[in-house]
């Protein structure tokens, strides 16, 4: 029988020494995880990569990652790493990066959608909404690095851990980041049959969940197969109290599947196929309005707002919906759409004094969006892009040994990407009436008038397409030398070079394609005007063509053969973007760069009672890449959302975590993190639009930037114990995750922050044998004290009041079975 127990990408050859102190990734400060103690105490045995975390693994085992290419005792790699194994990922339902939010500090998300997708860490690197920007936090999926945010917005099953590595990227593996990775590994073919199959439902949101997996060898000893899939349909927790649409929405309806073929025909030679697909088709994408503010910061009266739009006499009676958590009222919005599929052919061939290996893949995304910009029941305004991106790369690496104390890793790195992207805006009847000035409004307000503010908007559309194309070529390579037994020195370089082009156009016209005719009214055709503004041909950005280098260097030291002390100095970043603003004028982004330190011990403590990781970090940020909002007199809210730079951020802080195992069956983790993130220099910020028009830019140097809660607390534990000698055993487990107050609106509004809060998952169960199957039967529940919360504040514009469009999910109780044979 072959030798299974090798992750994809680790080497199956035995190493002359017992850790391989080459980082891939960075390092940054990681830390393993919070949660990792809601894990069981004995790790899942099967025949993927050793999966089990601190938390799950017996007194004196050891905790394997993969986060460097190989197979390491997490105690060995000198960075801070997080690290989720299959265990809980099964048992506590985490599937999502949202889950995996709660059982990393430092790690956020933002996920109102798959194209305004946001990861960051340690508040730094969320993006959001824009196809030209990379993300800061990268997501790699088998090997393979997912370009697109969009592409990270699927549940993820079957997986045999996940992994988080913080600081620039790039040394060790295929795309270069500037902030972290995060790292997901799917389980291997087995040569042996096994299977699992899970299926979960609640009556409070009418869940039915589903998912499953097989694996078996098709010609023994030389192929196999894995087959996987998922299935996740759950009711929303809006209601839609529109009586002629109804419905209710922020649901969730997801399919998706994975297929794998192993070939291993010699111990030295092995081809991995993996084929992906998942889609989404869900009424998700709401944002529900919470506050429309009548003056501004100096005590000034909006004289136009959302509210006294609605408030002409056009609309009445009518009361639109402000305030509610779980309430809409919209009539024009349409499921959202969204697709990922890819492939990937895996080859690794160990010659003797190198190890290749060879990745090739290709992933492709669509993305659908249809949503009620006014969130009213009227024929007003739809909004939504559409998206289509495909992305294909092929990465060498290459393993060997210089001396018997020096070993290396090198690779080769080459991707394209290309993203066809329509922002669109279509207008109904009643957008005139809504759209018009006050003054506008007051000419035509008689039944007439009526008349051509309906036509004056009816049946048109805006239409801006960008066609981002990115060409990159990379080398890099990663050396460590083992000074003594106790002492190491791992450095790493990295030369990217990339191409990047776009084009960008924009049409008017009408939804039918009939011509687009005047009114024969001049305010009219004004109100017209202002919404459609003003078509232009096919644009050519300014390309960029250019290079940059990513470092490192890692000293470490292990103090006894169970703490190990590491420091390390990183350098990274990503390239700048071919970028317009909304009327067509070139303005490309300017690259971003990162230096990050950090400075850690960790360990094992009182005959491994005790494992603690704490880590020192800083992390420097120039000219970093955000989504932000400018002054805009030709746009009818007042401002437009453009990609730029800020002039630079700063984080600084600590982390500390650990799991505690008094005895066999129980597990507490507890974990934290202090973070100073500040805006090191934005002196000319656009202000909030709280303030008046007289006040355009503002000074946020010095303040906590967006999304960076400043303390994050995570405490859990995870219970296991046979009842007497009856073959049944109970089990128990619960995680908690604090973040402390913090701003979520992108300048920096006072009506952006976010109050401290507190999300609490619990299970319960039993586990038994039947018919030969290990079954787990139990309750689970998620955000168990249904605390309301958001990950995304949109501020209040003329047309819109504050809206929460990154609303968390509401609490869910679920009934659980899931068998393993």
């Amino acid at each position: 029988m072959k030798n299974n127990n090798h992750p994809s990408g680790a080497s199956r050859r035995p190493r002359a020494r017992a850790s391989w102190l080459a980082s891939a990734a960075a390092l940054a400060a990681i830390l393993p995880q919070a949660a990792l103690a809601a894990e069981e105490t004995t790790a899942a045995t099967n025949t993927e990569a050793p999966a089990t975390t601190v938390s799950e693994a017996p007194q004196g085992d050891i905790i394997i990652v993969t986060a460097r290419n190989r197979e390491e005792s997490l105690v060995d790699v000198p960075i801070p790493i997080s690290v989720i194994s299959a265990a809980t990922l099964e048992q506590q339902h985490v599937f999502t990066v949202a889950d995996i939010t709660q059982r990393a500090p430092g790690l956020t998300a933002t996920t109102p959608n798959a194209r305004r997708t946001g990861v960051s860490l340690r508040g730094i690197g969320k993006t959001s909404g824009n196809d030209n920007m990379e993300a800061a936090v990268g997501v790699i999926v088998d090997d393979v690095f997912l370009d697109h945010v969009g592409m990270t917005y699927q549940d993820f099953t079957d997986l045999a851990q996940v992994e988080i590595l913080r600081g620039p990227q790039g040394t060790l593996l295929g795309k270069n980041t500037s902030l972290g990775v995060i790292k997901y590994t799917s389980k291997l073919p087995s040569f042996t049959p096994e299977g699992t199959l899970e299926v979960e439902g609640g009556l409070d949101r009418n869940t039915f969940k589903a998912r499953g997996s097989f694996s078996d060898a098709l010609i023994e000893d030389l192929l196999a197969f894995r087959a996987s899939f998922f299935y996740d349909n759950q009711d929303g927790d809006i209601l839609n109290v529109n009586p002629a649409v109804g419905g209710r929405w922020h649901e969730q309806n997801r399919w998706g599947g994975r297929f794998q073929l192993l070939l291993e025909p010699s111990d030295n030679f092995s081809l991995r196929l993996n084929v992906d697909g998942a889609e989404t088709d869900e009424r998700s994408n709401t944002k529900p309005f919470m506050v429309d503010p009548t003056t501004l910061n100096d005590g000034s009266v909006r004289t136009t707002t959302y509210s006294t739009r609605l408030a002409r006499s056009y609309f009445q009676p009518y009361t639109p919906i402000i305030g509610s958590w779980d309430t809409i009222d919209i009539d024009e919005a349409l499921p959202l759409v969204t697709r990922n599929y890819g492939g990937s052919l895996i080859a690794t061939w160990d010659v003797g004094e190198v190890e290749i290996k060879s990745i090739t893949a290709g992933r492709w995304f669509h993305f659908d969006a249809t949503n009620d910009q006014e969130q009213t029941r009227f024929p007003i305004a739809r909004s939504g892009s559409l998206v289509n991106t495909e992305q294909f790369s092929q990465e060498f690496r290459f393993t060997g040994d210089i001396t018997d104390t020096i070993d290396y890793q090198a690779g080769l790195y080459l991707m394209r990407i290309e993203t066809d992207t329509n922002g669109r805006s279509r207008f109904g009847r009643d957008a005139g009436a809504f759209f018009a000035t006050n003054a506008q409004y007051n000419a035509l307000n008689n039944p007439a008038g009526w008349l051509l503010l309906q036509e004056a908007l009816d049946n048109t559309q805006s239409i801006s397409n960008q066609h981002p194309i990115s060409n990159s070529q990379a080398v890099f390579a990663q050396a460590n030398w083992e000074i003594t037994d106790r002492a190491s020195l791992t450095a790493g370089l990295r030369y990217t070079r990339e191409q990047k082009t776009s084009t960008t156009t924009k049409t008017i016209g009408t939804e039918d394609g009939s011509p687009l005719v005047s009114t024969g009214d001049p305010i009219a055709d004004a109100i017209r005007a202002a919404q459609l503004q003003t078509p232009f041909e096919t644009i050519i950005g300014e390309p960029i063509d250019d290079g940059a280098f990513a470092w490192l260097i890692n000293p470490s030291y292990k103090i006894t053969e169970d703490v190990l002390f590491y420091a390390s100095a990183s350098g990274g970043g990503k390239s700048g973007a071919v970028a317009f603003d909304n009327n067509g004028t070139r303005r490309n982004v300017a690259p971003e760069k990162t230096t990050d330190f950090e400075l850690g011990v960790k360990g094992q403590f009182f005959d491994n009672v005790l494992w603690l990781s704490a880590n020192l970090y800083y992390t420097k940020v120039r000219d970093y890449q955000a989504v932000t909002s400018i002054a805009d007199t030709n746009s009818s809210t007042g401002f437009s959302s453009v990609l730029g730079n800020i002039p630079g951020i700063r984080a600084q802080g600590i982390e500390i975590d650990g799991t505690l195992t008094p005895f066999d069956g129980l597990t507490i983790n507890f974990g934290g993190a202090y973070n100073d993130a500040v805006y090191t220099d934005w002196a000319n910020a656009t202000c909030p639009r709280a303030f008046p028009s007289s006040i355009p830019t503002c000074d946020n140097t010095g303040k906590q930037i967006v999304g960076a809660p400043k303390w994050v607390g995570i405490i859990g534990f995870n219970f296991e114990r046979e009842v007497g000698s009856s073959g049944v055993s109970f089990y128990a487990y619960a995680n908690d995750t604090y973040r402390s107050k913090h701003n979520l609106e992108q300048l920096l509004s006072p009506y952006g922050w976010q109050d401290s809060y507190h999300l609490t998952d619990a299970g319960i169960g039993i586990i038994t044998e039947i018919a030969g199957a290990r079954t787990q039967i139990g309750i689970a529940a998620k955000n168990l004290f249904d605390v309301q919360y958001t990950t995304s504040i949109n501020d209040f514009s003329n047309n819109a009041p504050v809206g929460y469009d990154g609303i968390g999910p509401s609490r869910t109780i679920n009934a659980v079975v899931r068998a393993t044979f």
